[in-house]
């Protein structure tokens, strides 16, 4: 008997493993439908008040995914199309969520009775967070590139109040308990440093180091080059203690937190000191406590030597009602002047610090450490009578977290995994794994899902908590400038022939902002001095300037160029829609006046500016040429670098007695604090100032590669369907489109469903095989109170899968929720799951039970063909019920899932063998065999 039940379960097991379903993909090892913008993920997961739901963002995917959490695990249930680039979530009640769109520049306000979104509500330039606070409540939205808050009539979406903050850049949003304050956290929170210019620095005082003298070489001249200084209780000094206020006659704000009065829509109070990038914030509902997750950069430190596997700081601040900061350093264990460092540090370190929660008690704090893979407990008040924040312990989780939202009602901690786009439940009890959810599709290519953990990995630095993203903040700059020269470094003469005249690369090159790595293709070579021919010539600095033991694989390099590689820009915001120039009156800066004289006009002596800084066909600005010292009047070669970002870089003002918001403007080292200082440069030959600043207003405009009309977008709702502004928006899109410029999508619901079009030849193409196109009117015409479309800009190349096939299976969207397949699955085809054809209701039926056999879990795949309580149950052999997954849960009508994590009742894993899933629902009962393997 038992040699018979050992041969039925060895017939079984190899049916079910030759009957197994692939592995589920959900993105392609190369595409040309995606864009890299590598936005960051500031609050990309919420509970609804109810705490029956859980908002995701998925932000490659451009969708916002509605997990149902009251069962066992989170079960996805719906898929919601926003704007692009998503990074935050926010719940006005139970009925209506914000989504935060950092590429559209808008909010989607989404309906989560009807799942779908009704609105794209503009914003401005670069919006990151959203908070509802005040009585009666409303939205306050961070608008980043506009250093404000704006503030709206939840109600009627009207701006309410527009919010200036001393800060460049604030982002994460917060509010207390009794919504009477919301508190913003300043990205780029600076830590009071400036430069102070070569030109300002007598030759008798230039701070010699007594630590690192320069050795000499014969024959070859130290560049002259500035120095960094920093603000200390209204004085300037250098890192050696010299006093330099006679030169800098100017200050800073050291302004980290903003405080926001709901009450009077002011800023009631400001607070510093504690990083240089303020990346998340959250407010103690208990005691009003205000935990900010940062990184204070160590710039102040001159030479790579002494920032070597130590180059920002961790922080965990925690700022009390009287305004006292307490800073906890995440990794005391770490002993920095040990470079590299031991296997045991990096195991515990804690790097990047995405995302800052309490429990609802307020007694402990978890922070993401997106370099490690980990989340910090922390106890806010430390132990015994200290006072001072400790961290308790240092948990492994999914890779690269992003986001975290704390469940304690039902014991989880709900984690984003930006690396993989996915959701991991852990239990609060022993941080044990309940489930792992993938957020729908994940479009986003195997070379830049590969290459990520690369520049954000811990494990490329000397102790496990650095990376290239602790500068290049998610690809982009720290606002700040660095020293990283080395004194005993080798001098690297000019090439030969050298026609030029390049003098060649000193190791002491002098303070230099940190640059951004969007938008680096065909723009080699690199740095301001152009002294790295490619990526691959950063290796190095992984030891020199990392602190590892050796450089990185050409493997793993290879794999991080491909990720860095593939960034590129946001949109200006300073251009117009069809990507042209502003225009004014003569006698006010004119940025279309200055383009014609950038391409047109001979500015430096014959040279036009465009001979140099190549904007041809929306070029980057570069012609990727060198530059001579003697040509620049100068000490040192440079590159002629892109100008992509120069609008990025204003708002530094060196006049005496100007107060600041960041410390660095323009050229190599942020020396010069406005573009109208650059075009005076005595070899430039401007006919009056009036062309001058056409010219400045042109560098602020100059396009950065990615229209203007990407991401743009604009929502009929019925009332504006004949609105002549939307109108002539939406005709300006088709014309970019023509253009080549973008693509064109359009999402709404009909009858109810959600649908989806593209278009494509004058025509909107729709999610239907067998619908017909439509035009533009007949598109308007179906938006209304409740069934609004939206209208977006996307890149190009993106439309077919943004627009009706969004996980690239050939089968389209509206045919795919036709047949009950998931449009946002591509193992998940009409062609395996239900009739291709079948319109709704769905029907009641169990899909799958996978992977069979299993290890660890697995999960019931099934379809309800209305809103229905499910009961699913494991049994054993002899009919002993072994765990209830889930009893009378409701679910909504459509694809479901729920999953067994191969636990009894008692907590205990089950021993390998047969078991057997019931499903019960309204529609019926279903039961499957599976087996559990060792």
């Amino acid at each position: 008997m038992r040699r018979v039940s050992l041969v039925l379960a060895t017939l079984v097991l190899v049916f079910g493993v030759a009957s197994m379903p692939r592995h589920l993909i959900s993105r392609t090892a190369t595409s040309s439908d995606f864009v890299h913008f590598e936005s960051q993920q500031i609050h990309p997961a919420v509970l609804t008040p109810s705490q029956d739901r859980l908002l995701v963002v998925n932000t490659p995917d451009a969708h916002l995914v509605v997990f149902d959490v009251t069962g066992s695990s989170p079960n996805r249930i719906a898929d919601i199309a926003v704007g692009l680039e998503p990074v935050s979530v926010a719940c006005l009640n139970d009925s209506v969520a914000w989504v935060v769109n950092n590429l559209s520049d808008d909010v989607s306000i989404v309906n989560l009775n009807t799942m779908h979104s009704e609105m794209a509500l503009r914003v401005g330039d670069e919006p990151n967070d959203v908070v509802f606070a005040g009585t009666p409540a409303r939205a306050y939205v961070s608008v980043s590139n506009e250093d404000v808050v704006k503030v709206y009539d939840p109600a009627t979406r009207a701006l309410v109040a527009t919010i200036p903050i001393a800060g460049r850049s604030p982002r994460a949003l917060a509010r207390d308990a009794s919504g009477a304050h919301v508190y913003a956290a300043i990205f780029h929170g600076n830590n009071a440093t400036s430069i102070l210019a070569a030109t300002k620095v007598p030759d008798d005082s230039i701070p010699q180091d007594v630590d690192f003298p320069r050795d000499s070489i014969p024959g070859h001249g130290m560049p002259k080059t500035g120095f960094i200084i920093q603000q200390q209780n209204g004085n300037w000094f250098d890192y050696y203690g010299n006093l330099w206020n006679s030169k800098a006659k100017y200050s800073i704000q050291d302004v980290d937190v903003a405080e926001i009065a709901t009450a009077s829509n002011t800023v009631s109070r400001n607070f510093g000191n504690i990083g240089s990038a303020c990346l998340n914030i959250a407010v103690n509902a208990t005691d009003g406590r205000i935990a900010v997750a940062a990184l204070n950069a160590r710039n102040t430190e001159r030479f790579e030597e002494r920032v070597q596997g130590y180059v920002v700081e961790t922080r965990a601040s925690f700022v009390t009602q009287t305004g006292t900061v307490l800073d906890r350093v995440l990794n005391p264990h770490i002993h920095y002047d040990v470079v590299p460092g031991t296997q045991a540090e990096a195991d515990s370190a804690l790097g990047t610090p995405t995302e800052i929660a309490y429990s609802s008690n307020g007694l402990r704090a978890y922070v993401t450490a997106l370099a490690d893979d980990k989340i910090g407990v922390l106890n806010p008040y430390g132990l015994g009578t200290s006072g001072n924040p400790v961290v308790l312990a240092r948990v492994k989780c999914v890779a690269g977290p992003s986001g975290l939202v704390v469940d304690d009602a039902r014991g989880r901690i709900y984690v984003v995994g930006r690396y993989y786009n996915q959701l991991q439940t852990l239990s609060t009890t022993d941080f044990s794994v309940v489930a792992l959810d993938r957020l729908g599709m994940n479009p986003t290519p195997d070379d830049i899902v590969n290459g990520r953990k690369f520049f954000y990995g811990g494990f490329t630095s000397a102790h496990g908590d650095q990376s290239c993203a602790s500068c290049h903040l998610f690809g982009d700059m720290d606002n700040q400038a660095w020293d990283l020269g080395n004194p005993s470094g080798g001098y690297v003469p000019p090439p030969s022939p050298n026609p030029l005249g390049l003098r060649g690369f000193d190791p002491m090159k002098g303070p230099m902002v940190t640059q951004t790595l969007r938008g680096l293709t065909n723009t080699e070579p690199f740095h301001w001095r152009g002294d790295r021919a490619n990526l691959a010539a950063f290796n190095p600095a992984f030891v020199s300037l990392m602190g590892r033991t050796d450089a990185l694989p050409d493997s793993e390099m290879s794999a991080f160029s491909d990720f860095v590689m593939a960034m590129v820009n946001p949109p200006n915001p300073n251009e117009y829609l069809d990507r042209s120039q502003p225009d004014a009156p003569p006698g006010s800066p004119s940025s279309m006046r200055g383009q014609n004289d950038f391409i047109n006009t001979a500015i430096d002596g014959p040279l036009r500016c465009n001979d140099c800084h190549t904007e041809n066909n929306f070029g980057p600005g570069t012609n990727r040429q060198m530059v001579p010292a003697a040509a620049l009047m100068a000490s040192q070669d440079m590159k002629i670098p892109q100008l992509r970002n120069e609008y990025r870089k204003t708002g530094f003002h060196d006049t005496t007695g100007a107060v600041n918001r960041r410390g660095y403007g323009y050229t190599h080292d942020g020396a010069l604090d406005n573009l109208d200082d650059f075009l005076h440069f005595p070899r430039f030959n401007f006919t009056d100032e009036d062309q001058r600043r056409d010219m400045a207003a042109y560098l602020l405009s100059f396009d950065t590669g990615t229209a203007p009309a990407v991401g743009f977008q604009i929502t009929f709702d019925g009332p504006n369907d004949t609105d002549p502004t939307a109108i002539a928006e939406m005709d300006t899109l088709e014309g970019q489109a023509a253009l080549n410029y973008c693509d064109l999508i359009a999402k709404g619901r009909v009858n109810g469903q959600p649908r989806g079009w593209e278009y494509v030849g004058g025509l909107w193409q729709p999610d239907k095989q067998n619908d017909v196109p439509i035009t533009s009117e007949a598109l308007r015409a179906l938006g209304e109170k409740g069934a609004e479309i939206t209208v977006t800009g996307v890149p190009k190349g993106s439309g077919h899968r943004m627009g009706v096939d969004r996980d690239r299976d050939g089968a389209l969207d509206g045919d795919e929720l036709d047949s009950l397949s998931d449009p946002g699955n591509p193992a998940s085809t009409p062609g395996n799951v239900g009739v291709p054809g079948v319109p709704n209701p769905f029907h009641f039926g169990i899909r799958a039970v996978r992977p069979n056999p299993f290890r660890d879990a697995m999960e019931v795949e099934f379809t309800l063909g209305r809103r229905s309580p499910v009961t699913v149950a494991v049994y054993d052999v002899l009919g002993r019920q072994v765990q209830s997954v889930a009893r009378g849960v409701w679910m909504e009508a459509g694809p479901q899932s729920l999953r067994w994590d191969g636990r009894a009742a008692s907590g205990a894993r089950v021993s390998a063998g047969v078991y057997f899933v019931r499903l019960e629902t309204a529609g019926g009962n279903w039961t499957r065999p599976v087996i559990r393997i060792r």
